[in-house]
């Protein structure tokens, strides 16, 4: 492995055992650098993290417990110290479902890609655990509707982290499982592709030993969508409320009370959007992209509501809701993709 030394294989490991010893040993055989974190496991596991350390792994330590994303964030920042010249680090579970074999192929696809972030992906067939199955699911599409990125498995952690993105990447915020599904919502912003390798799917006692809360961290995991939701209920109230007062208290035309509404509950939407929900991308020009969606989205849905009840049964007061969904998901991913994107 002459060309892959300054592949760094970084593993955080929280309560090890002795599988961790012998993925470090077969790591070493193969000369790779290895990098481990001691996240919190104080004396009880000393002894596993000695072993590594006597074979020539390298240690970080947490005197308490962190979380992953701190310890991936805490093992980038001593690989990059103690391997300055490294051209890119793989992290790794210390639970053994991580094979050498598909660690080196990551590091062979990383030299292909130096430039893109390689994921790990499981292929979820056979006698996968239930939550590891329907949670991959839910996130797929969850992180598709986000980011308007297809990936098969969005939460493997066999990754190759390029060198080109390791600094931004310790400032990507999340503590716990959500910060390496933050990294994926960063890609655009780190301007770094993504490019996937098929992996082993490796499951041992239905998968017990992961620290992983389907509860606690999936909602950590959403929030980017929870966000969004929030903005856009947030405007469509204001939207919605404006429209009626103009529509059945100030006796307006449904063109004219579209118009009004939208034209205050966009100015809301934008600042939400922008400041929260899509982190102050876009630049400079972003608010006159916004505007300029917005006013043809405007004219659409105004044109809509004046024509729907004229031709069809149907308030205007009512007529109003599914035109805005459809429009509101249509805008969605236009200000993903084009709005709010460097």
């Amino acid at each position: 492995m002459e060309d892959t030394q300054k592949a760094v294989v970084l593993i955080p490991a929280y309560k090890p055992d002795e599988r961790l010893v012998e993925l470090v040993r077969e790591l070493l055989g193969e000369r790779l650098p290895v990098m481990l974190v001691d996240d919190g496991g104080q004396e009880t596991y000393a002894e596993i993290f000695t072993r590594c350390r006597e074979m020539g792994a390298q240690v970080a330590v947490h005197s308490v417990n962190m979380g992953k994303g701190r310890a991936l964030k805490t093992g980038i920042n001593a690989a990059l110290l103690a391997w300055p010249d490294l051209t890119g680090i793989v992290t790794a579970d210390a639970d053994g479902q991580h094979t050498p074999a598909d660690i080196l192929r990551l590091i062979e696809a990383m030299g292909a890609h130096p430039n893109a972030l390689i994921l790990g992906s499981r292929e979820f067939s056979g006698d996968v655990p239930f939550k590891s199955r329907w949670g991959n699911r839910i996130t797929r599409f969850v992180y598709a509707l986000a980011s308007g990125v297809n990936v098969r498995d969005t939460q493997t952690g066999l990754r190759a982290l390029p060198r080109c993105a390791l600094e931004e990447m310790m400032r990507i915020d999340g503590e716990r499982y959500e910060y390496e599904m933050n990294v994926l919502l960063k890609l655009r912003d780190m301007r770094i592709g993504v490019f996937e390798v098929p992996i082993e799917t490796i499951y041992i006692d239905d998968n017990a030993g992961s620290h992983f809360n389907p509860v606690r961290d999936a909602f950590r995991i959403y929030m980017v969508i929870v966000k969004y939701l929030f903005s856009s209920a947030t405007s469509f109230a204001v939207d919605y409320g404006l429209y009626w007062l103009c529509l059945f208290v100030l006796k307006f035309s449904p063109l004219l009370a579209y118009a009004l509404a939208r034209l205050v509950s966009s100015q809301i939407n934008y600042h939400l959007n922008k400041h929260t929900v899509f982190s102050n991308r876009g630049g400079k020009n972003a608010m006159f992209k916004y505007y300029a969606l917005a006013v043809v989205q405007g004219l659409i849905g105004a044109g809509l509501v004046q024509a729907i009840p004229a031709a069809l049964p149907v308030s205007a007061a009512i007529v109003k809701i599914p035109v805005d969904l459809v429009l509101f998901a249509i805008s969605y991913v236009i200000q993903r993709d084009y709005v709010f994107d460097k």
